[in-house]
């Protein structure tokens, strides 16, 4: 099977599009962090997070095509399936910690429901995506569940779940006409998105009971999917984001990213 989108996939194409874009935007706004994290081995860490990020999303985006740079940079804003979680700067560290558990609590999942899929090439790369990130679970699990045992550590980052975990629910959805049925019937993926978000909820709800905290999940909603980042609805964040992506590009376009 060839790395390319398989003509008998509807939908897949456009899966790995989204997680591509979420992969950019979480990548390059976690290198906002080189050499000003909040202590060295923190800064090396998030460094090293973004590297990952950022070569997963190189990875997707090659299974979708040769010029990787025009994929990931040439577009214009409402061809990016991002979600808005992605694309917020978090220049606060509590913020970045928080988006960080959340988001990498999801890839764990969604990463996990490609290993095995029917579109050979993005197992490959699921698995291998799957082993980085639930490294980088490990280091936000680690953090916050230090931060957590402390009275001012709950009195900064849990009122961040109130504001994020909505906006990160956003990563359990589909693109527009993208069929749950079609992709499993198909193997892309082995678990429909309301299957993974169960799971992702289930284990931040864990993560946070010790602390007294019970996230307030919100309903599914047609008129949030439709304004959604899936949708190709970017955020207020999204111009200042790319103009940053495309800085080095602007200057030399026949850089290699």
């Amino acid at each position: 099977m060839t790395d390319s989108a398989p003509a008998n996939m509807p939908g897949a194409r456009e899966v790995v599009l989204a997680l591509a874009d979420d992969e950019l935007c979480i990548g390059q706004n976690l290198a906002w962090w080189i050499a000003v994290g909040p202590f060295l081995e923190e800064d090396l860490a998030l460094t090293s997070i973004s590297q990952d990020e950022l070569g997963h999303a190189r990875a997707l985006y090659g299974l979708l095509g040769d010029d990787i740079d025009a994929l990931a940079y040439g577009r214009q804003p409402h061809e990016y399936r991002s979600a808005h979680l992605t694309e917020l700067p978090c220049r606060d560290w509590g913020e970045t910690l928080v988006r960080h558990f959340l988001y990498d609590t999801a890839e764990t999942v969604r990463w996990a429901a490609l290993t095995n899929s029917s579109w050979e090439a993005l197992g490959a790369v699921a698995r291998r995506a799957l082993a980085e990130e639930r490294s980088h679970l490990r280091h936000a699990s680690g953090l916050l569940s230090r931060l957590l045992r402390t009275e001012e550590g709950r009195s900064q980052l849990l009122p961040l779940f109130d504001r994020f975990t909505p906006l990160a629910c956003e990563l359990f959805e589909l693109p527009p006409g993208c069929s749950h049925d079609a992709l499993l019937a198909d193997g892309v993926m082995n678990r429909s998105m309301s299957d993974q978000r169960a799971e992702w909820q289930g284990a931040v709800d864990e993560a946070v009971a010790s602390a007294g905290y019970q996230p307030q999940w919100p309903a599914d909603s047609a008129n949030a999917a439709a304004a959604s980042g899936r949708a190709g609805q970017r955020s207020a964040h999204f111009a200042a984001l790319h103009a940053e992506m495309v800085e080095v590009l602007s200057i030399d376009p026949s850089a290699v990213w």
